[in-house]
């Protein structure tokens, strides 16, 4: 009777994790951005761009995104994601909420 409880909360674990499996794994790159969420408030990306970037193409969706795009297999933030969001948030130069550039 041990055995068979066992197996019956092995099973269970196992359903659960499919079925969340792929929620988790939607998310891993984050909630997804808007059109052009640079271009709202950047006009010449060159302003913004550290010395020695090199030039962005003006007609890009998402210029900044064409390069520096997460890894969706990959849960954690990247160096560019944590720079983004550091001067963005509170403490930074400005201050916005995450739907002024993430489409929630």
């Amino acid at each position: 009777m041990k055995k068979s409880k066992k197996w019956n909360k092995m099973a269970m674990v196992m359903m659960i994790g499919f079925i969340m499996l792929p929620a988790l794994l939607s998310q891993a790159g984050g909630p997804p951005l808007k059109e052009k969420p640079c271009g709202v408030c950047h006009k010449d990306y060159m302003k913004i761009m550290p010395a020695g970037h090199p030039s962005v193409g003006e007609a890009a969706k998402n210029p900044c995104l064409s390069c520096h795009q997460p890894d969706p297999k990959r849960s954690e933030a990247t160096k560019f994601s944590t720079m983004i969001h550091n001067a963005h948030k509170e403490g930074g130069k400005v201050t916005l909420t995450c739907n002024q550039c993430h489409a929630l």
